[in-house]
């Protein structure tokens, strides 16, 4: 009786710490997975995109803006998005960080399209590149849509027409 006690006792606590590692092991699993939020296809040369939000904020102005990283599937350039939004939530600049080019997307009411960076983000230390802006491509975006859109929407409106807005964009993305 007390052989088969013990022995049930071990089963026991081996099931429990069978249970624990496999607990932790999944944790941690869960917390390096990105969070896709969306994917899709940039019908042009770097083919599809995956974009992700990330646990890192982006300093402007002594605040922390939630970021976003655009993936493409023929180039190793990632591109971050920081998303700044107004006290009411009624106007969100998109501010694209790439390598070439520093811009913003902006969204408000029922437009959205591109435009220089504001001055309060170029005070507060980030440049715009403007030597390597197609600027054909940047007026034709300058209203890309009139309906009022989501952030996910926004971010893959971003992965379609930001690259092009770079003079040589296969060249500058590295095209595979």
């Amino acid at each position: 009786m007390i052989k088969h006690s013990i022995i049930n006792l071990k089963n026991t606590a081996m099931k429990k710490l069978v249970l624990i590692a496999l607990i932790s092991v999944m944790s941690g699993f869960a917390m390096n997975a990105e969070k896709v939020i969306l994917k899709g296809e940039t019908n042009n040369a770097l083919g599809k995109y995956v974009i992700v939000k990330t646990d890192d904020f982006v300093e402007l102005n002594d605040r922390a803006l939630p970021t976003y990283l655009i993936r493409f599937e023929n180039s190793d350039q990632l591109i971050k998005v920081a998303v700044d939004k107004d006290k009411k939530g009624n106007k969100k600049n998109f501010i694209v960080l790439g390598d070439g080019l520093n811009i913003q997307y902006t969204c408000e009411g029922a437009f959205f399209g591109v435009s220089s960076l504001n001055k309060k983000y170029v005070k507060a230390g980030l440049s715009s590149g403007f030597e390597k802006l197609n600027r054909s491509e940047y007026f034709h975006q300058k209203v890309i849509t009139r309906s009022n859109t989501s952030d996910r929407n926004c971010l893959g409106l971003i992965a379609c027409y930001y690259p092009v807005l770079i003079n040589d964009y296969t060249a500058e993305f590295g095209v595979k």
